[in-house]
């Protein structure tokens, strides 16, 4: 039941990061190369297939000039 519940977690995430990435108008490219990673690694953590680190969360939330937590908040 617990890995249900992470998985849906990671879900959730990805579905919060992909809006908040739309409605700053940046590309997943953009933002990858932002955040110093691949475009595939961020496709997949938009579509919560892996986890990612709390460094590129943080890296995440400054590319997109926004707050940890509204980046958590969904």
């Amino acid at each position: 039941m617990e890995n249900q519940a992470h998985k849906q977690f990671l879900i959730d995430f990805g579905a919060n990061l992909t809006s908040l990435r739309k409605k700053h108008k940046i590309t997943r490219v953009q933002l990858a190369y932002e955040i110093g990673t691949h475009e595939k690694q961020l496709r997949l953590i938009e579509k919560g297939e892996i986890n990612t680190g709390v460094l590129s969360i943080f890296k995440i939330a400054k590319a997109l000039h926004i707050s940890k937590k509204e980046l958590l908040d969904f």
